[in-house]
């Protein structure tokens, strides 16, 4: 008797360290659980404050980066190593329209002058434009045959017809290409780039504008009368006046 109720004791002893053992590993388990959820929320809350900091970084780098002029925004960024200013606009639905500048358009300080400048810079789409060029010294500057490129391209890309032409009549018979100034012809549109003894847009009339360009300041000049082409089609787009069946220059 007394055997039996020693094995009962010891019986009842390890069941009560199966069950204290048991109930550790319930508690050591129900431990690792909240640390994992606590592990867990955690990581959620670091990638949370991450994402935060990325659009807050993000936001603060594009502020940093854009500015407004005259009602258009522009972005600095890098064309490869070139750092450059860049707008875009839609010219139709479908059809978008990037402007890079190498000048900062805030810091541009060319003057528009002339009897129509009142009228703001309108080309028609309906007819050719001459782009004339005095190739004697803007082609010797560094950017000569950047800017006059550049302005090529802008037109071309707008959806406008250019005609190469040029300011000098024996060059332009030697080149094989049209011969224009405002003068010669009257009854066109013109954009004459010459060289000046300042650097300045003038704007004579609905059918001339004479892009002068002194010290090789070709971009300059070329970028501003890009700027504001597109400053005058916003105006025009934008005013209770402008009739809407009228061609329109750029549409932004």
């Amino acid at each position: 008797m007394a055997k039996a109720k020693k094995g009962k004791i010891k019986k009842s002893q390890k069941v009560e360290e199966v069950e204290a053992q048991v109930q550790e590993e319930i508690q050591q388990e129900s431990s690792d659980k909240k640390n994992r959820q606590f592990q867990l929320y955690w990581i959620l809350g670091a990638i949370v404050v991450l994402v935060v900091l990325f659009f807050i970084s993000s936001y603060i780098f594009n502020s940093i980066n854009t500015f407004e002029h005259e009602g258009i925004t522009f972005t600095k960024e890098k064309f490869g190593e070139i750092p450059v200013f860049h707008y875009y606009y839609y010219i139709t639905p479908q059809l978008k329209y990037n402007l890079y500048l190498r000048r900062d358009p805030r810091e541009n300080k060319v003057s528009i002058t002339g009897n129509a400048v009142d009228l703001g810079i309108e080309l028609k789409k309906e007819e050719p434009i001459y782009l004339s060029v005095d190739p004697k010294e803007l082609t010797q500057c560094e950017y000569g045959r950047a800017g006059i490129g550049s302005l090529a391209t802008f037109l071309a890309d707008n959806q406008f017809k250019v005609i190469g032409a040029s300011s000098d009549e024996e060059i332009a018979k030697e080149a094989g290409v049209k011969y224009a100034t405002c003068e010669f012809r009257p009854n066109s549109m013109v954009i004459l780039l010459q060289a000046g003894n300042k650097t300045e847009i003038v704007y004579e009339n609905e059918r001339c504008y004479t892009i002068n360009v002194a010290n090789c300041e070709v971009l300059e000049a070329v970028e501003k009368f890009q700027v504001q082409t597109i400053l005058d089609a916003k105006a025009r787009r934008e005013s209770s006046s402008y009739q809407t069946n009228q061609v329109e220059v750029i549409p932004v």
